[in-house]
């Protein structure tokens, strides 16, 4: 009654927990009689019922609210404390267990208070500095040899304890230390766990009863000492961190509950790493734990049993017999009988009979009850039934909830990891059965039926708890294993190296063999067990835990293995009923280990073609299966990013649309941008729909499915930063679709609506971040300008979709571009030219400080780009978090001065980071699209002014002014100058060669810009400019010389600047 009502603690109970826990009690608290009955050595089942007792108080002393109880009753005086610690010693230090049941009681009673009274704990286990208890559970351990195989129960019990202390750490500091100073308890775990991992795989039909539960307790120790490994690793983790910060206070450290010196904590991880880091031990926990051997006959053969049982009763309450069944047993059996006669199947049969010459009413009942049985008893002897009512009948049986309903939690073990297994409570359905009695009654002849259906409900639970122990096993290698990852992962130690090492690729061979073998087990029928799915998702979780860790050294051909196993789990599993929860775990799972295997391969794939043919091979076949995944609504956004992935580094467009084209619901997926409910989606949805109009035919399938008017729905109300992935994708289409005539109405609908209906947004996008060039020089004034000069990547990013749209329109289609843009094209071009005059000038910090995951993990990189120069040294001050204000960093800075190439930027201090050159970058793209879209103008006018055989100045476009231009051009030279002169003898990485060209290509366009402006305007270059420029220039030359990748970009820029300052001698010539 205790054990329920602490699981459940109800308004109900209130009374009786009251009486239990009130510490006003007469003549004493229930708590103290219980410590005082615990003393009792002469009546050992009085000891462990007050044990049993005491341990159950301590949950629902935790799980109470304090105002019900008032003052805690886990407060018992000294004296109370000193016998019950002195009785707590003398069990655990008997040399012999003369009373197994007592000792365990006493485990319980200890894991219990270390759980949910640790005071009440820390008062039993410390006296005065002497540790008695823990001494006596240390001798103890020594004798875990003999245990392992005669008593793994009682050592199953030992470790609880010492996993609830572990767990509750912060309490338990000094506690703890103990434990750790002696060298004894790693020792003998470490062996324990050696012995288990070497364990052969097994058959549960090969197994005897008292071997399986042997075996059972044996996983579950395993899994226990692998979780306080786990818990121990994590604590030394943040000991280390601590140990890096040596300003923190003793209280800080206090308070994480480590106290004394770091350093010398720290003195036992290498035997933590032993245990958990060994490749040969890791191997065989691998190994050991991985195979499962469910057998889904057992299952049924129960079903069957307790069917048959049920058929037999129904024949017997027909009669009005109920023997000595229960009440409830038999209403049960009774409601089911008339669900049972009211099937088609038996209707069906009960025409058959009446055919044959029977009569009819309850003898005919009767006569098809007596034939069910003996149909589901000669299938319980093997001998299947044949398609028909019967079989149709039988399947009703076997999907009854008759023996579910009689499902409890396992409660032999109150905190063994296998805790939360549900096993058929075989003592309740004997009691209902009334099965002692059957032998005293007209039933006696039919005793045997019972006791079958009991005999198999014994094997299926005993096979659940197998499996369910192997399966807590299993968790707790791939918890080592995970924190083994992330310790590999952040830090480069030396030791954290070999972790990684150690992880051997071909395990993934036997874990993708395991994988298959327990998927055959699966069967999509109702006799299927839980535990097998929870299982395939412990083996996917181990698979995708030796991915992430060790990634870099997994060949081609095991990712391909990965790709199958997870096409063979995630097909089968889309043949289950989506709603069960653990059908949704496995295939997320699963839909994660594609994820993180395609990430592996796209990356290997640009390095290396080996294998590319089978790698697109496997994944052809893999389209359709996502493609069904899709149906999913849980795992929707997963499935579509591995699609994603998928078509667009692993496969080629003419293989992957066909297939997308026959498989993808287009429909549906563009519908998802209308639902409120899927707004979590629509990023994930417009990245796939990016990828798919890269491709002609996407992009019409696109048009024809409705996508844009979707779109225009969506931006009415829109999410955070959907404006620039919705431009991307019509950017996109636009450019795919290409300049045919055909869609021509597309292209004006998008025009009228970006440009008339949204111009608003493209302005906003284009004052992106605001600029302000008043005239007032004064210092308060230049200071609000400052502060208003804040954004964020992603903004700045969307400032770059707008302007490419502009661009591909403006490019694409000039002519439905010019007659659109009439009115508004003046205005457009005057905020790109204010925006560019922003980016030339570069002399104050653009506050952008990373707000998202990833640019906080970006910031906490270096700089990849080394540039102490414009937009990536004023980057540096402004890409800070916002616990930087303004005020500092704009006291560290007024302006930077390009010029002086030889020293230091005038910054006054800032180290560049990842996110700070990222901006840098984006600022860059940013001010190319700008030129881009002047230069298109320029480049119109000067066509009309072919046309008409004058220019006409009145209708000419507006411009940027030399002095703008030239600071894009100083900043070009400045900072590719730097990059190349400090990579003289090392090869530049792709994404610096990529900012290179990119600001070449930008100098080259200012370039001609400048032309178009002197030759329109006749403004003639600055002598001082270009004799500046020149020099600048031919410093770039010099620079870009042993650098093949910039030799085109060089000429053409050599071409351009001979047209724009013709007038210099040959010997100043760029040549």
């Amino acid at each position: 009654m205790l054990s329920d009502f602490s699981k459940d603690f109800s308004s109900g109970s209130t009374v009786f927990h009251q009486a239990m826990m009130s510490s006003t009690k007469k003549p004493c608290p229930i708590v103290t009689s219980m410590i005082s009955l615990i003393s009792h050595f002469r009546n050992p089942e009085i000891q462990v019922g007050a044990t049993r007792l005491l341990s159950m108080l301590c949950i629902i002393g935790d799980h109470s609210p304090p105002y019900l109880f008032g003052t805690s009753c886990f407060g018992p005086e000294d004296k109370q404390i000193a016998d019950f610690r002195r009785s707590v010693y003398n069990v655990l230090s008997e040399q012999f267990l003369w009373n197994e049941n007592l000792f365990v009681a006493v485990l319980k009673l200890l894991t219990s208070a270390a759980r949910y009274q640790p005071a009440f704990l820390i008062s039993v286990l410390d006296d005065k500095g002497k540790a008695e208890v823990l001494e006596a559970l240390l001798q103890f351990a020594k004798r875990s040899d003999d245990l392992i195989n005669s008593n793994p129960r009682v050592w199953l019990n030992v470790l609880n304890f010492l996993q609830a202390l572990w767990q509750g750490a912060s309490q338990y500091t000094d506690i703890l230390k103990q434990l750790r100073s002696s060298g004894r308890l790693w020792k003998e775990l470490s062996k324990y766990i050696n012995i288990i991992a070497k364990t052969k795989p097994f058959s549960f039909q090969t197994l005897y009863k008292m071997e399986a539960q042997s075996l059972a307790y044996k996983y579950q120790c395993q899994a226990v000492i692998l979780e306080i490994v786990a818990c121990d690793m994590f604590l030394q983790r943040k000991l280390q961190l601590l140990n890096q910060k040596p300003d923190l206070s003793k209280e800080g450290i206090e308070n994480g509950g480590f106290s004394g010196n770091v350093a010398k904590e720290l003195c036992h991880f290498k035997d933590i790493l032993s245990l958990s880091c060994d490749q040969s031990i890791l191997g065989d926990l691998i190994q050991s734990s991985m195979s499962f051997d469910y057998d889904n006959e057992v299952t049924l053969r129960a079903k069957i049993a307790a069917s048959l049982f049920a058929v037999h009763v129904m024949g017997k309450l027909a009669t009005g017999d109920a023997g000595s069944l229960s009440v409830s047993l038999s209403k049960k059996i009774h409601v089911m009988s008339k669900k049972l006669s009211a099937l088609p199947a038996f209707t069906e049969l009960a025409a058959q009979y009446s055919q044959q010459g029977y009569s009819g009413g309850k003898e005919l009942d009767l006569l098809i009850l007596s034939d069910l049985y003996y149909h589901l008893q000669g299938e319980l002897e093997g001998r299947k039934i044949e398609s028909g009512p019967y079989k149709e009948l039988s399947y009703y049986l076997l999907d009854s909830d008759f023996l579910q309903s009689y499902r409890s939690k396992s409660s032999e073990d109150l905190f063994s990891p296998a805790d939360h297994v549900y096993l058929f409570n075989t003592l309740q359905i004997k009691t209902d059965m009334g099965l002692d009695l059957w032998k005293y009654s007209q039933w006696k002849p039919f005793e045997s039926i019972g006791e079958r259906m009991l005999i198999c409900i014994q094997e299926a639970n005993l096979m659940l708890l197998l499996s369910s122990s192997k399966l807590s096993a299993l968790r707790a290698v791939v918890s080592v294993l995970s924190l083994n990852q992330e310790e590999s992962t952040e830090d480069k130690s030396p030791t954290k190296r070999e972790m990684s090492k150690q992880l051997n690729p071909s395990w993934i061979d036997h874990i993708c063999r395991c994988f298959h073998s327990t998927l055959k087990s699966l069967s999509p029928v109702f006799y299927s067990s839980e535990t097998i799915l929870h299982f395939l998702a412990a083996q996917v979780e181990l698979l995708l835990s030796l991915l992430k860790s060790n990634y870099k050294m997994i060949p081609i051909n095991k990712h391909l293995l990965v790709l199958e196993t997870s096409a063979l789990g995630l097909r089968m599993l889309n043949d289950f009923i989506p709603s069960v929860a653990a059908v949704q775990r496995t295939m997320k799972l699963l839909l994660m280990l594609l994820l993180s295997s395609l990430e592996c391969i796209s990356f290997n794939l640009h390095s290396d073609n080996i294998g590319i043919t089978e790698v697109r091979n496997t994944c052809l076949r893999l389209l359709p299966v996502l493609c069904n995944c899709l149906g999913n609504s849980e795992n929707y956004a997963l499935s579509l990013t591995v699609i994603d992935l998928m078509i667009k580094h692993c496969l080629v467009p003419n293989t992957w649309f066909p297939i997308l084209q026959k498989h993808l619901q287009i429909q549906l997926l563009i519908q998802k941008l209308r639902d409120k409910d899927s707004l979590n989606l629509v990023p994930i949805i417009l990245k796939f729909l990016l990828t798919l109009s890269h491709v002609k035919e996407g992009a019409e399938m696109l048009l024809i499915s409705g996508f844009f008017p979707s779109l225009k729905l969506l931006f009415e109300k829109p999410p955070q930063h959907i404006w620039g992935l919705g431009l991307s994708v019509i950017t996109s289409m636009i450019h795919s679709l290409g300049e045919s005539s055909t869609y021509l109405d597309f292209i004006d609908s998008v025009i009228n609506y970006f440009f008339k209906e949204k111009v608003y947004l493209i302005s906003f996008y284009l004052n992106n971040p605001p600029v302000d060039f008043a005239s007032d020089d004064r210092p308060d004034r230049k200071r609000a300008r400052s502060q208003k000069r804040q954004t964020t990547l992603s903004s700045l990013k969307e400032t770059e979709n707008t302007l490419v749209l502009i661009c591909v329109l403006a490019k694409n289609h000039r002519s439905s571009w010019v007659k659109a843009m009439k009115e508004t094209d003046s205005q457009l071009r005057e905020r790109s030219i204010h925006l560019l005059a922003f980016f030339s000038q570069a002399t104050s910090p653009l506050l952008c400080p990373p707000l998202l995951k990833e640019e906080i993990d970006s910031y906490r990189n270096p700089s990849f780009v080394r540039s102490r120069n414009a937009w990536f040294a004023l980057s540096a001050l402004g890409c800070v978090p916002h616990s930087r204000s303004f005020s500092d960093i704009s006291n560290k800075t007024t302006a930077l001065i390009l010029e002086d190439q030889s020293t230091e930027n005038t910054t006054g201090g800032g180290s560049s980071t990842y996110f700070a050159d990222t901006v840098g970058v984006q600022i860059y793209k940013i001010s190319f699209l700008l030129l881009k879209y002047l230069l298109l103008e320029a480049k119109g006018a000067a066509k009309r002014a072919e046309e008409l055989g004058f220019v006409d100045l009145a209708h000419f476009p507006e411009l940027p002014m030399p002095e703008i231009l030239h600071g894009l051009q100083n900043q070009a030279i400045a900072i590719v100058t730097e990059i190349c002169d400090a990579n003289k003898i090392k090869l530049i990485q792709p994404e610096i060669q990529s900012l290179c060209l990119l600001l070449l290509q930008i100098m080259e366009m200012s370039l001609y810009l400048e032309l178009c402006v002197s030759q329109i305007c006749g403004i003639r270059p600055v002598l001082g400019h270009v004799e500046g420029f020149s020099k600048e220039v031919k410093l770039l030359i010099k620079a870009t010389e042993k650098h093949a990748f910039l030799k085109a970009s060089m000429t053409e820029l050599k071409r351009i600047m001979s047209l724009v300052f013709p007038h210099l001698s040959k010997a100043e010539r760029f040549s």
